[in-house]
């Protein structure tokens, strides 16, 4: 690329290539306007949930247009995007070249390590959500030597093939038994703490931990109330099946937590419990399912990532990125 100008001013840095009319900057959260995140977990209000301080906005403008943005949040030498969060990286507006791209890293990298950052984490979306967003970030990364690891994460698109078939048979014939005994719901926000209770205790008994504690998932729920979805399978007044969804995109329903009674196993309720998710998907103009990573503390869950695969869920691997300085 042509010469560049280069201004770096405690923690504010922009690199300019007048020629291209190309800007490289880096800003605090507070002072980068508009938010543009794709994504519910890279908007500001989001970024903040995760932390309230910490957080440097890393972008490259053409114009006066915005063509990719990435936040991470640097604390104690380390780079993280995101902080506390299912998925961070990059969001795109526009096409970036190869050059772009790799000019634009070798700009992050360097003003992370003038910032004193020692390593860095991105954990990107399932490959899924944008395909060839997704090959070029790995692409991209990969020629600047990052260690690539990988999530296994299930799909289902959502379309106007029912749920129904697009299962296995075994889960045909429960999800018919369940049909006929129980009833699916959406609930209100008012029944959150009681959705997270159950979603809780099955996972306790099967030995699990959630990832985030009532308090911290009901300050998400208040901050974003429309975002997040309850819904739950019951019989009479009884809850069987129960889950907390979230809208990552207009486009994407993400089944954050989900589970169903361990005494209703052999009916497998939770089948009835996506059906009714997946109808609901459809008629709000979703396009597909995310039904979440089948790795528990970092090993692949091949039981869970079976279950998923006869529900209709389709494999999408999720990478997370990392260097050393």
């Amino acid at each position: 690329m042509a010469d560049a100008f280069h201004l770096q001013k405690n923690w504010y840095t922009l690199l300019v290539y007048p020629l291209s009319n190309l800007h490289f900057f880096c800003k605090r959260l507070e002072d980068f306007s508009p938010d543009p995140g794709t994504f519910l977990f890279n908007r500001k209000a989001h970024l903040v949930l995760q932390s309230k301080e910490g957080w440097f906005c890393y972008g490259i403008e053409k114009g006066n247009r915005v063509k990719a943005i990435i936040h991470f949040n640097i604390h104690e030498s380390a780079a993280q995007s995101p902080l506390r969060a299912p998925f961070g990286s990059f969001d795109f507006f526009d096409e970036l070249s190869d050059s772009e791209f790799d000019e634009w890293l070798s700009f992050i990298l360097d003003d992370l390590k003038n910032k004193g950052c020692k390593s860095l984490i991105i954990k990107s979306h399932p490959a899924a959500y944008m395909p060839k967003q997704a090959k070029e970030v790995k692409n991209a990364l990969s020629r600047k030597k990052f260690t690539i690891d990988r999530e296994a994460t299930s799909i289902i698109r959502i379309n106007k093939t029912p749920f129904v078939k697009k299962i296995v048979i075994s889960k045909k014939q429960k999800l018919l038994k369940c049909l006929s005994r129980f009833t699916f719901l959406q609930n209100p926000q008012s029944d959150f703490e009681t959705v997270y209770a159950f979603i809780e205790e099955q996972r306790r008994k099967k030995g699990y931990q959630l990832s985030m504690t009532q308090q911290a998932l009901s300050q998400a729920v208040e901050i974003f109330p429309s975002e997040f979805l309850f819904f739950t399978v019951v019989e009479e007044t009884e809850l069987i099946a129960a889950a907390i969804c979230i809208r990552v995109s207009p486009q994407i329903l993400y089944t954050f937590y989900y589970d169903h009674s361990k005494l209703h196993d052999k009916l497998s309720p939770i089948t009835m419990l996506l059906s009714g998710i997946y109808s609901y998907a459809l008629e709000n103009g979703f396009v597909m399912m995310d039904l979440g990573t089948s790795n528990v503390n970092g090993n692949l869950n091949k039981s869970l990532q079976h279950f998923k695969e006869s529900v209709g869920g389709k494999p999408s691997d999720k990478f997370i990125f990392s260097k050393s300085f």
